[in-house]
């Protein structure tokens, strides 16, 4: 037997296992009771690094031509929505061959009314989402519109895992259907990001090593760049943009945006506007509290405190650029918070020109990162709107009119 890989214990601490390695074992495991009239306990299944890795098998039935088994995700101290949900997979012999289409690199099939991916290794596969697998209703995914969301790698590790299963069985030639679900997919998707992706229906089956490695900035990141494509696939070229809820929220509230076009970019500012390049966005509309664009306003790319604070020194800067006096900006070195310095800006009738300062600096830094226009509105919660670049007013009205069209 090949080295089992228990990456959580050993290669990794903390890690767990993506939903497509779930659905590859519970898969192969399905396709091994289906051969062999029994399902194995653990089922090993190759990672697309090429290591192994056992996972339990918790619930299994079948029949003549049918078999179901379950592996429960394990996400390891990732806050994954996902972990403990049971990842399944129906595995049943059919009748009727598949006819392929001739669309989308001839892998898409209609199989029994049902849409379907086709394994490009054997001409005996199929593979489509069932009850909680989300379905993609957008251009720009992984997976084409109407199919289900279960991405390219996990695919690939399906379809491989159930191949090799079923030639070690030596089980005759023959169509098989498998189809994942993942119970009560459709209320975790809710707090996932697939409703803003155009993921319909339940979750997406994800992963491109195997491995789940705990708050990843690379998956993060990933993450960001997918919303990014899907509203450019929409044929968006100007996105409105902010670090989390509270942007959001100035948005639709203040600003009255639906958020059609709009993307989260967590502390990831700086990549986030270079990723809007790349996939053809020319604009951005950026609205942030003062505490995480001040920051940017100092050069900062990554808001994240671990990568530095330097509030207080980059505002005392902006006051100075402002024309405050040293004198006048000296106390705000010994703030705690920015909402203290807003406070104590706004009684010295200071606020606004520190505050379009920092405004400017922020446009500066960012269209300097990403080689795009970039406007940028600064609020607080105590102070509201503090300051807003030249053409921030001009973009939120076109952003208006073009969800009102």
């Amino acid at each position: 037997m090949r080295d089992t890989l228990r990456w959580h214990e050993t290669e990794i601490p903390g890690s767990g296992f993506t939903t497509g390695t779930c659905a590859a074992a519970a898969a192969a495991a399905a396709a091994a009771r289906l051969c062999t009239g029994a399902a194995p306990p653990s089922m090993e299944v190759e990672l697309p690094s090429g290591r192994t890795a056992a996972l339990l098998v918790e619930e299994d039935a079948g029949g003549a031509d049918w078999a179901f088994c379950a592996v429960q995700k394990d996400a390891g101290d990732d806050p994954d929505v996902t972990d403990k949900a049971l990842v399944c997979a129906h595995v049943r012999a059919v009748r009727t061959r598949a006819r392929c289409a001739d669309s989308w690199n001839d892998l898409q099939i209609r199989l029994e009314g049902a849409p379907c991916y086709a394994d490009p290794g054997s001409p005996f596969l199929y593979l489509t989402g069932g009850d909680g697998v989300g379905r993609a209703t957008k251009q720009g995914l992984s997976c084409p519109v109407g199919y289900s969301a279960i991405n390219p790698v996990p695919r690939r590790m399906i379809f491989g895992n159930v191949r090799r299963v079923c030639r070690d069985c030596g089980a005759k030639q023959e169509a098989l259907l498998i189809e994942i679900s993942i119970p009560g997919g459709a209320e975790l998707a809710e707090k996932t990001f697939n409703p803003r992706l155009g993921i319909e229906g339940g979750l997406s089956v994800l992963g491109t090593s195997g491995i789940v490695r705990p708050m990843s900035e690379e998956a993060m990141i990933e993450t960001i760049r997918l919303e990014i494509r899907v509203r450019a696939a929409e044929g968006r070229t100007l996105l409105a943009m902010a670090p989390g809820n509270y942007g959001a929220a100035f948005l639709r509230e203040k600003k009255g945006l639906s958020m059609d076009s709009f993307v989260t970019c967590s502390n990831f500012i700086g990549a986030s506007i270079r990723m809007a390049k790349e996939e053809g966005i020319r604009r951005v509309l950026l609205a942030g509290h003062v505490g995480k664009l001040i920051k940017v306003a100092g050069g900062v790319l990554n808001t994240h405190s671990r990568y530095g604070d330097g509030r207080m020194e980059y505002l005392a800067e902006c006051a100075l650029l402002a024309g405050v006096s040293e004198e006048e900006a000296r106390p705000l070195y010994g703030m705690n918070t920015t909402e203290e310095a807003a406070r104590y800006l706004a009684l010295k009738d200071l606020l606004k020109p520190v505050m379009r300062v920092a405004a400017g600096r922020v446009k500066e830094v960012l269209e300097k990162a990403g080689g795009i226009t970039v406007e940028a509105l600064l609020f607080s919660a105590g102070q509201g709107l503090m300051a807003e670049t030249d053409g921030a007013d001009g973009l939120v009205r076109e952003l208006q009119g073009t969800e009102q069209a």
